[in-house]
């Protein structure tokens, strides 16, 4: 007896073969060759469907149903047409002269070329033949395990379901039942205990959970409980976080969270060969729900067979054939075949998150080593440079990862994309467009949100990042999550919000240096002077690894005017993040510094802080405030200068290009008296006055159009502006343009004629600045003219 089915075998068409399970496509006759291609996954479903169709037209409605359904929100036409562009660029072929691809005007597509279905071993096999130590058939994109195809056995009846059985047997797969008996809801989750590794082999232990977890996880149907509510939950538990989560472990978290079932994965000898086994069992009543047994023929082929294992139990969880067609990259591609390189990424991973990066970052090398085309660990590789502040080398790192995305599972290709074009190329529209899809591709993935959310931040769009660090907090109520939600919080002026979620990360027992710069800011904003000596005391007992919360204070009291201590805080900030070999954030402190000396108008100070800043380092951060500082001092030869740099050395930059020059070149013409021209720049910046671009923000460009109207004598236009500043003091985060706005409102209001308003305005001012350094010019200024208002008419 055979089971065949075309659909998911080989074919020919043209001088190419397609494998619409794997979704590969490669030269006829060299099947079995290094010239293989992968499909991404649209083109290959557009391909599969033309194939399908034969020579009949397939339309675009017809494409756009297969691909988005469910009114999927997406640019159907704009994608359709990529998906095409790539086939046929992948098939060496023309839209102009078709020899494989016809497109009929506002009809669809249409193969050019016969399809010529192909026969082999694994898709025409005779049951009854089957040899014991057959090899496990292979699952990947397009396609399922050929051992079990339900819809044969439907189609066939009962006695080849029965024959069936025998195959997947004698593959050495078993299976409890036909039909799963188990549905999960989207609210189920389960719980994944680590590897039992029986083989004595220790490189089989922690490099196989992690392949199991990549492999489980690139499904939406399944909901594996988060690493940090594990932890959370064994630490309630008091569980030692060096225990190994046994199934026993894994039973007291599963009922501790309420949990579904637990999965246990166990690999031990099997003579020659090794021997695989997924078990899922209800944690409630310790009933066996699901299992699946298989062999590998070798040690390289373990994670093979550990993909085809999970596949094989998804697909017994009840995930729709569908979602398993979608979601199924081969395991052993998508992460690595070699279990070595798989420990070593996997020992990286636990000393990146215990703070020992170098050692992680030797540990990714070593990972790369053993396998040249490991994706996830070249991404791990950048993310440890990009943490040490290596933002170069991290960049080279990503590029590598990105290059070899397409072997990656559907949620790591994402977060590949994501950190290429966002950490790396501070692409942040770009990386705003991959993350909104893999959110809502994958609603249940709080990385998802949380790289939505920070991306959105960085186009200012503060109430939809509000909404994601909302919807990542009610995911998983951990530290990151709940400090992501704290700092969106204040960005989008929800204060009340953000101290409700700093009140229940310290409930929580939360306690990180992240938190005390966040409580830091909120308790300025909230004017709260005992939290904010609170966590200056705190900063002040660890100056290193509280430098950041150190700075808060230098900026608070720049805020007041008291710019002599600030300006001694700062100098002790720098002292000892220099010594501490942190001198990117030393020149940062500085250029941050030079910039509020240049607002005060301490114009000669600010020029000193910013040449120091750049003599430490020219990173991209420093040349911003470098920039931006001599503009205000009144250099505008230096000024030009950084910004042809920037503009040179970072083209494609989104926080550089859309923000930081043209902020720079308005501060340049303000400074050459051109207003007119300042307010044009400005223009374009309008929709992302708001943004967060790493430090350099403040609501920079809606001060600096104010200042233009100032010079323009436009009194109504110049106070929108600074008001628009003070509405968001969360945004402004006391620096020091946040209480010069209020100076800047009252001589808007001068010119508006509205006396009664600007001597109120300047009145804030100066009751602000009360205890001011007197010598400041910006201060002495604001005196001088309160007074004039305020002196009787002759």
């Amino acid at each position: 007896m055979t089971i065949k089915d075309h659909r998911a075998g080989r074919v020919r068409l043209g001088a190419f073969e397609v494998d619409l399970r794997s979704g590969e496509l490669c030269p006829a006759g060299m099947v079995n060759g290094d010239r293989k291609i992968l499909l991404r996954e649209q083109p290959f479903q557009v391909l599969r469907m033309l194939i399908e169709g034969g020579d009949r037209v397939v339309s675009r409605e017809e494409i756009r149903k297969t691909l988005w359904p469910n009114d999927t929100v997406v640019d159907f036409d704009h994608s359709i047409n990529v998906a095409i562009g790539i086939l046929r660029r992948t098939l060496g072929d023309s839209a102009d002269h078709p020899q494989y691809i016809e497109t009929l005007a506002r009809r669809g597509y249409r193969l050019l070329v016969p399809v010529q279905w192909q026969e082999s071993a694994t898709e025409a096999s005779n049951v009854e033949e089957e040899p014991q130590n057959s090899a496990a058939p292979q699952a990947s994109l397009g396609g399922e395990p050929t051992g079990k195809r339900v819809s044969d056995y439907r189609a066939r009846g009962w006695f080849a379901m029965a024959a069936a059985v025998v195959v997947l047997f004698s593959a050495g797969v078993l299976y409890g039942r036909f039909h799963s008996s188990i549905e999960l809801s989207s609210s189920d989750t389960l719980v994944l205990a680590d590897m039992d590794n029986r083989t004595g082999d220790a490189a089989l232990g922690d490099g196989m959970n992690l392949a199991l977890q990549i492999a489980l996880q690139q499904t939406p149907y399944l909901n594996l409980l988060a690493s940090d509510k594990v932890r959370e939950t064994r630490a309630l538990l008091r569980v030692s976080e060096n225990t190994r989560i046994t199934p026993d472990v894994a039973f007291e978290i599963c009922r501790k969270t309420n949990s579904r079932g637990v999965i246990s994965a166990s690999l031990s000898d099997a003579g020659n060969r090794f021997r695989v086994g997924l078990v899922v069992t209800d944690c409630r009543s310790d009933r066996t729900l699901e299992q699946v047994v298989r062999e590998a023929e070798t040690r390289e082929d373990i994670v093979r067979t550990l993909g085809l294992s999970a596949y094989q139990l998804r697909l017994e969880l009840g995930e729709s054939r569908d979602s398993l067609r979608m979601f199924n990259q081969p395991l052993d591609q998508a992460t690595s075949s070699s279990p070595d390189a798989l420990q070593f990424l996997a020992l990286g991973y636990k000393k990146h998150l215990g703070g020992d990066v170098p050692s992680a970052l030797y540990s990714y090398e070593r990972a790369v080593e053993k396998d040249p085309n490991f994706a996830l660990a070249y991404a791990a590789e950048g993310s440890g440079n990009q943490w040490l502040g290596r933002p170069a080398q991290a960049l080279i790192s990503f590029t590598k990862a990105f290059e070899l995305r397409n072997r990656l599972t559907i949620p790591s290709r994402y977060q590949v994309e994501t950190m290429y074009y966002g950490d790396g190329r501070n692409e942040w529209d770009k990386e705003c467009r991959i993350a909104q899809e893999w959110a809502q591709t994958f609603s249940r993935d709080v990385i998802a949100r949380i790289n939505l959310s920070s991306s959105l931040q960085y186009m200012g769009r503060h109430d939809e990042e509000l909404v994601q660090a909302r919807e990542a907090a009610r995911l998983l109520p951990s530290a990151p999550t709940l400090m992501h939600l704290l700092f969106a919080a204040m960005l989008a002026q929800r204060l009340d919000e953000a101290r409700q979620t700093y009140d229940e990360a310290v409930s929580r027992g939360f306690d990180s240096a992240a938190l005390h710069l966040e409580h830091a800011r909120l308790a300025f904003l909230q004017n709260d002077k005992p939290g904010m000596e609170k966590e200056w005391a705190w900063a002040s007992q660890d100056p290193v690894r509280g430098r950041v919360v150190l700075y808060r204070e230098s900026m608070a009291e720049g805020f007041y005017g008291h710019s002599r201590n600030a300006h001694r805080l700062v100098e002790t900030d720098v002292d000892s993040s220099t010594k501490a070999g942190f001198l990117a954030d030393a020149a940062g402190f500085e250029g941050e510094d030079a910039l509020r000396e240049a607002e005060i108008g301490n114009l000669r100070e600010s020029q000193t802080w910013a040449a120091d800043a750049l003599r430490k380092t020219q990173d991209r951060k420093v040349l911003m405030w470098a920039a931006l500082a001599f503009a205000r001092a009144g250099n505008k030869e230096q000024s030009q200068k950084l910004v042809e740099k920037l503009n040179q050395l970072f083209p494609n930059d989104f926080t550089i290009q859309v923000f930081s020059l043209p902020v720079t070149r308005a501060a340049i013409k303000l400074a050459e008296h051109d207003p007119a021209a300042a307010v044009e720049i400005l223009r374009p910046v309008t929709p992302y006055d708001l943004a967060i671009s790493d430090g350099f923000d403040n609501v920079y460009p809606a001060y600096l159009r104010g200042l233009a109207y100032l010079q323009l004598k436009e009194g109504s236009l110049a106070a929108g502006e600074f008001r628009r500043v003070l509405d968001h003091s969360g945004m402004v985060r006391g620096f020091v343009t946040g209480a010069l706005s209020i100076l800047q409102l009252a001589r808007a209001q001068v010119l508006m004629h509205d006396a009664e308003a600007a001597r109120k305005s300047y009145e804030d001012f100066l009751t602000l600045w009360k205890n001011a350094d007197p010598d400041l010019p910006i201060y002495r200024e604001a005196k001088a003219e309160y007074a004039a208002l305020c002196k009787p008419a002759q």
